[in-house]
Formats: structure tokens, sequence, C-alpha cells
């Protein structure tokens, strides 16, 4: 195949209906900075090799892939262009057309160099990654900062009736910071790699940057995509353009926000689109919109589409009404880029902490090199067989001590407990300190816990206890090399959690296992150290596992912990409407939030480590957090530990421990609890409207 030199970005197919009557060979085209003049459609929305330079070797180009998907697309608009004013359009039909128009245009190329010029002019350097990007909106740190906090005061004082919900600002200000995190990951998976590319790149590229980043995009433009999915939820129809008769704007499609501000429809905020709207003939608009959206009378189109229009928009005619609109052309289209730039470039770059050394060793020498002093600790086996069996499991169990006891500080371990009745032990275990809280045991539903790292308080001080199922303990004696090193790892795990434990009061010297004097953090902190325990042992015992080993187990586990934190949660959540006992509620809510997320923190940290994904090829663990309504979540958690770990052995204070409690609160709003600090002490609040659909049905039967 071979590619023309002349490639349109604006096709032929969407321009004919605006040509000049009687032939439409011509079209008027009312283009910046010129008189409007009519030109043959061959020429108008065109330029030479767009897409594609000369095919050699009869080599297949984007342009051919591009004018082969061009034919069913034209068929299909033609179809609609055929139907009456009021007629209902296929969803799919209508978002694969203008799926397939908006992002093709020279208008996208145009405003995408545009727009990076501005930012490099703006700032001569800048780290092209997602960190760099939320630092300029302020959502790299743990909590809202003041320009996050006076942005929302603002957009609060709006709000009527905001006061009536009786919750305190700081709480509105908690959740609203933690939805622009989760949605500027949303909109960075979609649309913001070919951003962040062009950008992080501006300054060294040559001229034909923009058009290859470009075109790499349409090379994916039939692929599905978050975009598609969006445009195929909407509700399509054809509606009756204006008396004057519709144009064609070189954006191709504008998109109407909620608050009935337009934009060119590639550069729209999708997820916040209240309409979608595509001229197919001078007489007819192809509208999408979740709701009823009468463009007549919300909207004066065509204006909005010479706004919105950079280099030109096309017409079967020329008048006075039309040489009006040509004076507004670019208006919108000309501040869009400005606005948005100018926007990001406001709050000061902070400075990205510098990551921990990779290379380094994870626990420092002089931490190792205690291990090589004298110790002790206690090996316990209860219920483990006979004396023969016995004497090779510890053999077994004292080498793997000793071996890693090189790499890993573990003086602090106080013992290790080997038995056949593992909830037993981890239930009586002498904690050697008053106010022990009983430990929680893993719900059935979710599976059977077989190792646990405790700390135990001897002689006034700190150490921890290793608790081993005996199922787990002689699976190091097995024949089958897969057994022996599901044992290894199980073991090594909690011999890590000991060294981490030595890690933290070794840069932390005081904090280890006192009161939290925060009540907040003090009630929160609870239901995340396990997690953060699991990420940072996950990552680091990793190594002594095979790489892709132990992902679907933990994968499987996390999925479990889910459903069962939302059913159970759920269910007690109603129970409380009737019983009204808060601390029955939160005794069962706030372990299954402890453990979702512990087995999530665990496989984010095995495949971190490990170079694998944690989602499944199948989308089960997508549609779980989907169910739930974490899928947006997971990745800031997964974000948050990996920045804990890469300050491993750096950290300042406590409060960076503290720091992912956000995480805890997170879950609970998904549950429908809002936790805060009151002038009388932590309060929760459980807004009744959450269950009262399921009230008035138990009401009614």
């Amino acid at each position: 195949m071979s590619s023309g030199p002349n490639q349109h970005y604006l096709p032929r197919f969407l321009q004919k209906p605006f040509g000049i009557r009687p032939k439409r060979k011509e079209i008027w085209v009312f283009a910046r900075g010129v008189a409007p003049e009519p030109k043959r459609l061959k020429e108008v929305g065109a330029s030479e090799y767009f897409y594609s330079g000369p095919a050699t070797d009869n080599a297949r180009t984007l342009d051919d892939d591009i004018t082969e998907i061009e034919t069913p697309i034209s068929r299909i608009l033609a179809g609609i262009r055929a139907q009456p004013v009021g007629a209902v359009v296929n969803s799919t039909d209508a978002a694969e057309i203008v799926n397939h128009l908006v992002p093709r245009t020279a208008h996208v190329r145009v405003n995408m160099e545009r727009g990076l010029r501005m930012m490099a002019h703006g700032m001569e350097t800048i780290l092209g990654d997602d960190d760099r990007i939320q630092s300029l909106m302020g959502l790299n740190e743990d909590e809202p900062n003041a320009a996050f906090r006076n942005n929302l005061a603002e957009k609060l004082s709006e709000i009527e009736g905001i006061e009536s919900l009786g919750l305190p600002v700081n709480l509105i200000e908690r959740i609203a910071f933690v939805a622009a995190k989760e949605n500027f990951a949303t909109l960075a998976a979609d649309t913001l790699p070919l951003l962040r590319d062009l950008f992080s790149s501006w300054l060294e590229t040559t001229d034909g940057f923009v058009r290859e980043t470009h075109n790499k995009t349409l090379a994916k433009i039939s692929s599905s995509s978050p975009r598609l999915k969006l445009l195929e939820d909407l509700n399509w129809t054809v509606q009756s353009a204006q008396r004057e008769g519709a144009i064609l704007p070189d954006c191709a499609a504008l998109a109407v926000d909620q608050s009935g501000q337009t934009a060119p429809a590639m550069f729209s905020d999708w997820k916040a689109v209240s309409a979608i709207i595509l001229p197919v003939t001078p007489d007819k608009l192809l509208v999408g919109a979740a709701t009823i959206y009468n463009v007549t009378q919300l909207l004066n189109f065509n204006d909005e589409a010479a706004r919105c229009s950079h280099d030109f928009f096309l017409a079967p005619t020329i008048n006075e009404y039309l040489t009006g609109l040509h004076k507004q052309l670019g208006e919108r289209s000309m501040t869009l880029i400005e606005e948005g730039i100018s926007g990001a470039l406001e709050p000061y770059l902070t400075i990205v902490p510098k990551p921990r050394d990779e290379d380094a060793p994870i626990f420092p020498a002089d931490l190792n090199n205690q291990s090589n002093e004298p110790w002790q600790y206690e090996l316990s086996l209860i219920g483990c067989g006979d004396a023969e069996n016995v004497q090779e499991l510890s053999n077994a169990i004292q080498g793997i001590v000793t071996s890693l006891a090189q790499a890993l500080p573990l003086q602090r371990l106080e013992g290790i407990t080997i038995t056949s009745d593992y909830r037993e032990a981890v239930v009586t275990l002498d904690r050697g300190y008053e106010g022990a809280s009983a430990p929680d045991s893993t719900p059935e539903e979710i599976g059977q816990g077989i190792a646990r790292t405790m700390s135990v308080q001897r002689g006034g001080h700190w150490k921890e206890r290793i608790i081993l199922d005996a199922r787990a303990a002689f699976a190091l004696l097995a024949e089958e090399s897969d057994t022996v090193e599901w044992g290894s790892y199980i073991f090594v795990r909690q011999l890590t959690e000991v060294a981490i434990s030595e890690m933290i009061e070794h840069h932390l010297p005081g904090v280890w296992m006192k009161p939290i004097s925060d009540p907040l953090h003090g009630f929160l902190y609870p239901s995340v150290h396990p997690a953060i325990f699991s990420y940072l042992a996950s990552h680091i015992s990793a190594g002594f596992s095979g790489p892709h080993h132990h992902v679907s187990v933990k994968r499987e586990l996390f999925i479990t912990a889910l459903g069962e934190m939302k059913s159970t949660s759920f269910a007690a959540r109603l129970e409380y409407r009737h019983h009204g006992d808060l601390d029955r509620l939160l005794g069962t809510v706030m372990p299954r939030i402890s453990y979702a997320l512990q087995f999530a923190a665990d496989l984010l940290g095995h495949c971190a480590a490990s170079g694998t994904d944690p989602y499944d090829a199948d989308g089960e663990l997508s549609a779980a957090l989907a169910d739930v309504g974490l899928q947006q979540w997971f990745p800031i958690f997964r974000d948050r530990l990996e920045r804990l770990l890469m300050r491993f052995g750096q950290w300042e204070s406590f409060d960076e421990f503290l720091a992912l409690d956000v995480h805890v609160e997170r879950l609970m709003w998904q549950l429908g609890m809002l936790p805060w600090h009151g002038p009388e002490g932590i309060r929760v609040e459980i807004p009744l409207g959450t269950d009262i659909d399921k009230l008035l049905e138990n009401k009614s039967h």
C-alpha cells in the first residue's frame, strides 16, 4: 500500500454535507488571519503527509489504517444523518464516530505543541513523572496544603447548606483531598501520559516530536479506552441545529461541562461532561448526554463552535452572520491552554524527596554486626510429633536463623513457637505488659492464619516472638522443592518483620509501642500498622522466593478480604441501626479494614520487589476493587507505601508512619463511616442516608 501526500485530518465524509450546494465539492473556509474563501474539499482539513510519509516497499502506513477505519465510520455516520430529528442513536455507533474524529485533528496537534511551548518557557526544567506533576497540584503531600485548603474553602463557600451536614471543615478537607488524589490517578491513566511524555522531552526534541507522538496515539485510535467507555455510557440523539444552520469547527466536536462551559471535546474533562455535540449536517447535531440536553435551548452552538476552533471553521455559505462568527474564532481555544498551564504553574514547585539508594544495603552494617554478638532466643515446639522429627525441624529452624542473621538484624528475636494449635498459641502468648489488647484472628471467610510476629516485653525490653503453625514449619522438611520453598518463605517473612522492628527502634528510639498522643491517630493507626509491616516485610523477603511465586495466593487473599470487608461491614452497619452500639460495630468493621489493608500491602510489596503486576489478566482484582469502590484508591495506596519504603532507615519521626492513617479513614468512608476528633473525643459519624433504602425495604417487608 502507499499513502498519498494529501492526508485529511478532518475527513471529507464529515465535511461534505457542509459543502457549497449543489455539488458540494467546495466549502467556505473561515480561517485565522485571512478573509473567508471557498476551497475544494480536497484541500480543506488536510495537510501534506499529516499522518504518514511516503511508503517504502509497499509498507502499510498509519494513513492506510485510518483510511480503512473511515469506510465503516462514514457508513454509520451516513445512517445517522438520514435519521429524523429526535431519533435515538445507538450509543456504540455514536461513540465510535466521536472517538474516531476528535483525536485525529490538527486542532489537537497544534494545541499540544502550543501548550508544551508555554510550559517550556514557564519552567526550564521539570521531571516528567507523576510525583512532580502532583507536586504542582499539591497532591503529593500527605495532608492538604494551604493552597488546596484555600481553593477548597472558596468552592465550599459556593455550596448552599454545607453547614447543615454537621461535619468539621478539616474532615471535609481530607475527604476532598483524597478524592482529588484519586481522580488525578484516573486522569493520568488515560490522558496525562501523552502530555507528560511530550512535556518532559520537549526541550530536547526535534520539530517532529509532537507529530510523532500524536501519530503513536492515533495508531491505537480504534482500541478500547476510558474515553470510549464514557462516550458509550451517554444517551445519543439527533437534534435540530439552530435556525442559521450549524458550522463545522476544526475540533470536530464540542464538550459541555456541568457548569455549561464549552471546550473542544478532546481537551475536556471527560468525567465532568454534560454533553458532547458533533454537527453532522448544517441542519442536524449528534448529541450525547447523561440526561436530557436540548442544545438550542441551552447553548448557542455556533458561537461556541467558532470560539473553540483554533485555525478555522467551515460553512456552506457566507453571510453577515458568519462573518460575525469569524471574529470570534479561537477565543476559547486560545485561552483554554493558557488557563490550564497557568493553573498548573501557580503553586510553587515542591522538591521531590530524593529516593533511597537502591544499591545500598537495606539494613546498615552496624545493625547487622550486632547479630554477630552473643544473643539467645527460645525455640519452643508444641505438639510437633516424636523426638526425631522435633530435632530435625529444630536443626532446620536454627540453620535458617543463623544464616539470615548475617543479613538481617535479628537480636530482637525473643523466641519462636512452633505449634499444632496456632490459634491457641496466639491467644495465650504472655505479652509481658499490662493493657495488651487481645490479638485479632483472621475471619474464617478469609482463611486461617499460619504465621505471626508479636511484640512482647521481657525484662523491660521490647522483643519479638514468632508463632508458626506446625504445618508451615514442617514444610521445611518436605521432599518437594516447592513445598520447602513455601515453608522457607513463610518463616523468612516473619524474621524480616523482626528485623524491621529493630530498624525502626534504631532510627526512632523510644517510640516503639509507646501510646500515640493524638486521639484520632491512636484510633486509626492500629488498623494500618500491620499493613506497613506487611509491605516492608513482603518487599524484603521477596528475594527469598521465586520472583513470581505467591502472587496469585496473595492476590486471592486480598480479593477475599475486600469482599468480606464489604459484606460483613454493611451487614454490621445495618444491625447498628437497631442496637446503636458503636463499639460493637467498630469491633466488627475495624479488623476487616485492617485485614484488607494488610493483604493489599502484602501483595503490593511482593509485586514491587519482584517486578510483577498485582493485577491479574482475567481482571478479577480490578472487578473486586470496583465492587467496593476502591479501584482509584489502590494505586494511591501503592504509591504511598513505595514512598515509605524509599524512606527506609531515613525516617525523621513516627509521623511518617502515622501519615498512612488516612488510608484507614479512606476505607471507613467507603463503608459509610466518618471518623474525626471533636471536643468530646473521637466521633464516628454514620450518616443514616447510607442505609435508608435498606431500612425502608425491611420495614415494608
